[in-house]
């Protein structure tokens, strides 16, 4: 770790997770800068937040003679790594690492971070949910929109748990977890990685600095992660829902059971699950996997489990009315989670769907969408292309907004529907993030 006391520190990118470096840094006796390609006044609440920090700003475009002036570069997740002006400050020696590395330099706390391309934040917010009632003093951050930086200055806790992307590892130095989370690798992020094996990369970055003392939790259902689980250096716990494994936690009929240190126990019933979908068991798994190393009373389990409310925006009940089921998935932001949400559901589903897209084929869909989806209503910039890939398969529709699509689909729904948003897109084309297109579908619902 760099001595930061009177270091010039320039951190990129003014969002939540550059306000917590910036704030971090600042305690530390550094140095601080803070640059962002948006103009002041789209950074108002950041520099509201910054009150109190003694920082020089640059808006309206990375500052590279700033960056090139640095001891240290912090950069925040939405920054690209190879940025012309990081790429200069690279080539002059200047070190660069991400929010989540500049956080760990100050954690004294074990962790338990999990990745994976869908059910990231699930998984994390149980896994936190079983450590919180087993009585551990749980420390909760990452991608769950509370940056590492902000969360690690309260600690040290029993145990700190982290969702980590792959933005987020791109730029780890030091970074090793006691257990490491991989839950499931599809395409994501081909707007910004060149190729999938860059992404896989970034996201197996997670093992890169752990060792035999350190535990690797491993979806062995999932074939793409299991291809990679050899390159890993720690003890492998495993999770499935097909199969017993020989360290982790599987599914034996209707029961969930763990296997750790010779001992094996059966701890609850798939049916005390009050999540939707297949992938929830799964996240179930490897949440009870990931904190086998932590040595909880197995009686904790399944209090945690059926205590658990859920995660905003994944999978969310809205409303049942006259027998339509509505369920708010904006989180759904890749092809991924949209697979997964269809397979959630035996009733017929009419399916809003569209936004930004990630430059991923929407024709893999095409099966499940003839199995699953009674109509779909399209919206946003990919609107045209999910018509083009699947509207041969699945009647169709086009909706300007996200409350028109809502009562088109709520016209088409007969008792015994689902309506699901379910974007296989990102928001930004239409709303401010996932959690804004969340909270317009369940107002658009709310006033049906």
């Amino acid at each position: 770790m760099l001595a930061l006391s009177g270091k010039k520190v320039t951190v990129v990118g003014m969002g939540l997770s550059g306000v917590a470096a910036a704030t971090l840094l600042h305690e530390r006796g550094a140095l601080v800068s803070l640059t962002d390609d948006k103009p002041a006044e789209e950074l108002v609440e950041s520099l509201k937040a910054l009150e109190g920090v003694d920082a020089t700003h640059r808006f309206g475009g990375i500052d590279g003679g700033l960056l090139l002036e640095s001891d240290l570069i912090v950069i925040s997740p939405g920054v690209p790594s190879d940025l012309q002006p990081l790429e200069r400050a690279r080539s002059a020696g200047i070190e660069i690492v991400s929010e989540v590395e500049l956080a760990y330099w100050f954690c004294e706390s074990p962790i338990i971070a999990i990745t994976g391309t869908n059910g990231k934040t699930t998984t994390t917010m149980l896994t936190h949910h079983i450590a919180a009632w087993a009585g551990l003093d749980a420390g909760l951050g990452g991608n769950v929109e509370i940056p590492f930086a902000k969360v690690v200055r309260r600690g040290p806790f029993d145990v700190m748990i982290l969702e980590v992307s792959s933005f987020q590892l791109e730029n780890i130095r030091d970074f090793k977890p006691l257990v490491g989370v991989l839950l499931n690798l599809s395409p994501d992020h081909l707007d910004r990685y060149r190729r999938m094996e860059d992404y896989v990369a970034a996201k197996l970055d997670l093992f890169r600095n752990q060792s035999a003392g350190d535990f690797a939790v491993i979806n062995q259902d999932d074939e793409a992660v299991t291809r990679i689980a050899a390159r890993m250096h720690s003890t492998p716990l495993t999770f499935s829902a097909r199969s017993e494994v020989r360290q982790g936690a599987f599914l034996r009929g209707t029961k969930l059971v763990s296997r750790f240190e010779d001992n094996e126990t059966e701890l609850m019933d798939v049916s005390a699950i009050p999540l939707f979908g297949r992938h929830n068991v799964e996240n179930v798994l490897a949440a009870i996997a990931a904190t086998l190393p932590l040595r909880l009373n197995d009686d904790c389990y399944k209090r945690a489990v059926t205590s658990f409310p859920g995660v905003e925006h994944r999978l969310e009940k809205v409303r049942e009315s006259n027998g339509v089921l509505f369920v708010n998935d904006s989180k759904a932001t890749n092809i991924g989670a949209l697979e997964k949400a269809l397979e959630s559901f035996s009733r017929p589903i009419i399916l809003i769907a569209g936004g930004r897209g990630k430059k991923s084929s929407y024709r893999v869909l095409r099966a499940l969408v003839k199995e699953k989806l009674k109509a779909m209503i399209v919206i946003g910039e990919d609107a045209p292309l999910l018509e083009e890939a699947l509207g041969d398969v699945v009647p169709t529709h086009r909706a300007d907004t996200l409350p028109e699509a809502v009562a088109s689909a709520a016209a088409l729904a007969q008792p015994g529907d689902c309506v699901l948003l379910a974007p296989a897109c990102a928001s930004y084309d239409m709303f401010d993030n996932y959690k804004h297109r969340g909270r317009v579908f369940k107002e658009a619902v709310a006033s049906l």
